[in-house]
């Protein structure tokens, strides 16, 4: 009796069924050169199947880096049996796939294959073009998708094009403190924060403008990340303008009070820490009640705008801080590295201040509008209230002594 050649003895129909399945299968030898691919690759790339046959990975793969998959590779391959790989697939037409490929070791004699299960994942990208901002899809380290409104901000025309020069959107961060930093920990960082929002500053090639984004990142799979970047440039510059008003005063715009009760104690305890010292420098308007009096609080405004303007310009360090502290009032915090130095910076403030020559007839120390400065100094050893009231009696001890003067207490503890 003859034996029956059973079904899976028949090549032709286990090529058969290969070749009608909905996954494209390949494999590729150790050369990463494919030996073998049914006809779904064929009809999703639109190459001949001679075409693919004399082609490598790295051919249809925009991601594929050949120099991973070495002899270290093959060996941990072999040990695995099945590793997966998450790539963008190019076909003969330029149409992108992102995929994610089931690789299996195969050896078969004395030669290692892999063995290529190819999953389409276009359904991804569909769900991230129908997003708001940019949208894209990470390993971590390199783009592995990115929505079409993330291309059209950056003035690429496909994603290729895109990852041919840049492998992540991180090029385009813009180091700034506060904000997150192109480093390669920025997903886990994005992960960590409060709420679980970021924010990063990213400026526009085509514009030059800087765009300030907030960022979410979330676990999509294993080893991929979806992250989310919603424009909030105009909501950032409106809240940076009420913060701006909520420390300024509407008329001089120095700082006001509410900020140097801020301020100060923060400089004193930096002083104390860097074993440096400061200066509280007060001044007021002499007589500037009688002013008022006299040319009309119009007049007045204007006189506190021009003292005020002298301010900005005689303490302009970084380090420097003037405020306007109620009425004709002003202070200023600074760093003084000497205590004549303090002395004779406010003197030319002083000076400067009558050389605006603002009538005052009323002023009985000069024709012109003056002012009385009072200043202490500090090594942080004392208290925002004990500085203040130092500087305090220092003005007061200006005004006593005939006005138009600088008095300094040399005590800086």
């Amino acid at each position: 009796m003859k034996n029956k050649t059973t079904v899976l003895e028949n090549t032709q129909f286990i090529d058969y069924m290969i070749n009608n399945i909905n996954n494209l299968i390949f494999v590729a030898d150790k050369n990463n050169r494919f030996v073998y691919v049914n006809d779904s690759v064929v009809h999703k790339y639109h190459y001949s199947r001679d075409e693919l046959l004399n082609m490598t990975i790295g051919d249809i793969d925009i991601h594929f880096d050949p120099s991973l998959l070495n002899d270290a590779f093959w060996e941990e391959f072999a040990l695995k049996k099945v590793v997966q790989f998450h790539s963008i697939h190019k076909a003969k037409d330029w149409s992108l796939y992102p995929v994610l490929i089931n690789a299996h070791y195969v050896k078969y004699g004395n030669q290692d294959y892999n063995f290529g299960v190819i999953e389409d994942e276009s359904y991804i990208q569909k769900l991230l073009d129908t997003q708001d901002g940019f949208v894209i899809l990470t390993d971590g380290i390199k783009l592995v998708m990115a929505n079409s409104k993330m291309l059209t901000f950056f003035g690429y025309p496909d994603f290729v094009t895109f990852i041919s020069e840049h492998k992540c959107i991180c090029n385009f961060f813009i180091e700034e403190e506060g904000f997150i930093h192109n480093r390669p920990t920025w997903i886990e960082e994005t992960q960590k924060a409060p709420n679980g929002d970021a924010k990063v500053k990213i400026k526009n090639p085509l514009t030059n403008q800087e765009h300030i984004c907030l960022v979410r990142a979330s676990q999509f799979d294993n080893n991929r990340f979806v992250v989310t970047f919603t424009d909030i440039t105009d909501a950032e510059k409106y809240k940076t303008t009420l913060e701006h008003l909520a420390i300024t005063d509407g008329m001089t715009q120095l700082f006001n009070r509410r900020y140097f009760n801020k301020i100060l104690p923060r400089e004193l305890s930096r002083t104390k820490r860097s074993n440096t010292q400061i200066a509280f420098i007060m001044l007021d308007v002499d007589f500037f009640k009688l002013y008022n009096d006299t040319y009309g609080h119009l007049n007045g405004d204007e006189a506190l705008i021009a003292i005020a303007s002298t301010l900005q310009k005689s303490f302009n360090r970084a380090s420097d801080f003037c405020f306007r502290l109620g009425g004709e009032e002003f202070g200023i915090i600074c760093s003084a590295d000497t205590t004549e130095d303090v002395y004779q910076h406010a003197q030319l403030l002083r000076t400067a201040i009558e050389n605006l020559h603002i009538e005052h007839k009323q002023n009985t120390t000069s024709n012109y509008m003056t002012v009385s400065i009072g200043i202490a100094l500090c090594d942080g050893s004392m208290s925002a209230e004990a500085l203040y009231s130092r500087a305090d009696e220092e003005l007061y001890k200006a005004k006593e002594s005939g006005r138009n003067k600088v008095c300094i207490d040399l005590n800086t503890k």
